[in-house]
């Protein structure tokens, strides 16, 4: 299991190839991925990711969120790149199935 110290480490390598350093580590796209693969699984189910949201937002706001919280660097990294898009972008329910919904209860009480 990848800890918070590896998803830290693989971020400030990250960062550095964002921002046009050399990287030491080879496997810089390990982040990328490991974010990505996380919002793929968990998006719309534990938070909602606004429409046209890059790879390369969710990537600098789970690192935002990790050098925030070094203390929870100790947790596994899924738990905290959730913690982290949770608190960016709170899960929301669409509005078209609670209009569904009202569209059949409006139906039935036609019809009483």
């Amino acid at each position: 299991m990848i800890s918070g110290y590896d998803l830290v480490s693989l971020w400030r390598e990250y960062k550095k190839i964002e921002s046009g350093q050399i990287a030491v580590d080879i496997n810089i796209g390990d982040y990328r991925g490991y974010v990505a693969g996380v919002c793929d699984v968990c998006n719309r189910w534990l938070f909602t990711t606004p429409e046209g949201t890059t790879q390369g937002q969710l990537c600098a706001v789970v690192g935002k969120w990790l050098e925030e919280h070094p203390k929870r660097w100790h947790e596994p990294a899924m738990l905290l790149v959730i913690c982290a898009l949770q608190e960016a972008f709170p899960y929301k329910r669409k509005k078209r199935q609670r209009m569904w919904l009202s569209v059949l209860l409006v139906d039935k009480v036609k019809y009483l």
